[in-house]
């Protein structure tokens, strides 16, 4: 059975982007902060637009290789950024879709103030970020721009 989808465009993307910032420092006024950790590859240019509508000049990559529909729930961590002098870390992603990324990455992140966020939420995740911009059904496959 093929999943539906849904092409969000690089307008959406903005749209979203800002949505987050916004709901960023309602919820946590001292965002400005933080430092920036994208989920590679996915979140890495969320982090990028974001960062720059925030004023954050340090962003960092963390790498994972995710799934594809053949290997769900399947992922390695391959790059971790240098974190023992962040105190406070925004990690961005364009999806929380099981939601194992975020679990992953905020396991390394053990003993950090660590504030999520993600551009797109699936109902069925296991992790809710602390801001999302957009819940999708679980039935259906997100198409970014960048992909």
């Amino acid at each position: 059975m093929e999943l539906e989808k849904t092409i969000i465009t690089w307008r959406g993307v903005s749209t979203l982007c800002n949505k987050l910032v916004k709901e960023l420092k309602d919820k946590f006024p001292n965002i400005t902060d933080f430092e920036i950790i994208g989920l590679s590859r996915g979140g890495l240019i969320p982090s990028v637009i974001i960062s720059n509508l925030l004023n954050i000049r340090k962003v960092y990559s963390l790498g994972l290789k995710s799934y594809t529909q053949e290997e769900k729930d399947h992922f390695e961590i391959y790059q971790i950024p240098e974190i023992s002098s962040m105190d406070k870390i925004l990690l961005i992603d364009d999806i929380s879709d099981t939601g194992d990324s975020f679990a992953a990455a905020k396991e390394i992140m053990v003993g950090k103030t660590v504030v999520t966020a993600s551009l797109t939420l699936k109902n069925k995740t296991k992790f809710k970020p602390d801001v999302y911009g957009r819940v999708i059904k679980d039935n259906i496959w997100v198409v970014f721009p960048w992909e």
